[in-house]
């Protein structure tokens, strides 16, 4: 059988995250390895931002075939026909997708948050798991740890423009900028980064700044 440990790894966790979460495992304390889970879980289904072209418009493409709710994949047909771009319309997406899992988070907290704390009566609602003893036991608050399991890295901030653009980049160009942002040589990167975007060359100064502050 196949331990905890193994299948958080297989999840694409590191080996010391998942041997963290199996040694709480192993003293009873579920409570980690159930946040991360359910994190992970609202996580999942958020499109992903794959270069050249992003994966969840084939997924989605797919999906609408074969009948599945939920998924209009006429209006979105429409809107590639219309020329949007589609990394433009993946960021939207995304967006609304990270904003919805947030306030998930958020309800799963707290799910009597309606009523208001003024209601003497209000249900107190708790997500929790029951240990062997029949003691309830609370994973910790989701909406405040979700931020830091965003798959990107940036804690559920949209992608900004050069951000996406660099990740379009083949991948020895991106280690070449990268190792001249690290070095602070922002002309040669600005160089660089004209030759394969296009633009002024002021503006391009400008932009491997700011880029080099969010890589």
């Amino acid at each position: 059988m196949t331990s905890i440990s193994r299948r958080l790894q297989e999840l694409g966790l590191t080996d010391s995250q998942a041997q963290s979460l199996a040694d709480a495992a192993q003293r009873n304390d579920l409570a980690p390895a159930l946040q991360h889970l359910l994190l992970r879980g609202l996580w999942s289904d958020v499109v992903d931002e794959s270069m050249p072209q992003p994966q969840w418009l084939e997924r989605w493409r797919t999906l609408g075939e074969s009948d599945f709710p939920f998924i209009n994949s006429p209006a979105l047909q429409r809107l590639l026909d219309a020329g949007v771009d589609v990394h433009d319309l993946t960021d939207v997406v995304r967006s609304a997708q990270v904003l919805t899992i947030y306030n998930i988070a958020q309800l799963i907290d707290e799910p009597c948050g309606d009523l208001g704390y003024d209601v003497a009566d209000a249900p107190d609602v708790q997500l929790a798991y029951v240990d062997e003893t029949g003691a309830p036991h609370r994973p910790g608050s989701l909406h405040a740890a979700l931020e830091e399991l965003d798959p990107a890295g940036r804690h559920g901030q949209p992608r900004t423009l050069e951000l996406r653009q660099f990740g379009g980049l083949p991948d020895e160009l991106q280690r070449e900028i990268e190792d001249l942002l690290a070095q602070q040589a922002w002309s040669q990167a600005a160089v660089l980064w004209k030759r394969a975007t296009g633009g002024d060359l002021k503006q391009c100064l400008a932009t491997v700044q700011s880029l080099a502050r969010q890589l």
